[in-house]
């Protein structure tokens, strides 16, 4: 099964060039350009891993690894 990656920037072409080389190598990769459509992607379709800008329009980058964080806490061991 390939990795799912989830592009979060507002820099359509580094989202371009970093998603037309991930796909290449086999990731399944979306894209969303604000913190906020990468919140709502995140819910909804869960990722093996994300890729962030830190300066977002909106929800910074910061913001949007602390809300999972919350939202889904690690249940102890």
């Amino acid at each position: 099964m390939p990795i799912r990656v989830l592009l979060i920037d507002d820099d359509t072409r580094l989202v371009e060039m970093l998603g037309g080389y991930l796909r290449g190598h086999g990731y399944v990769v979306d894209c969303c350009g604000d913190g906020e459509s990468g919140l709502q992607a995140q819910r909804r379709d869960g990722y093996d891993a994300v890729i962030l800008d830190v300066m977002l329009p909106g929800i910074d980058g910061l913001e949007v690894c602390r809300r999972p964080a919350r939202l889904f806490p690690r249940s102890p061991s």
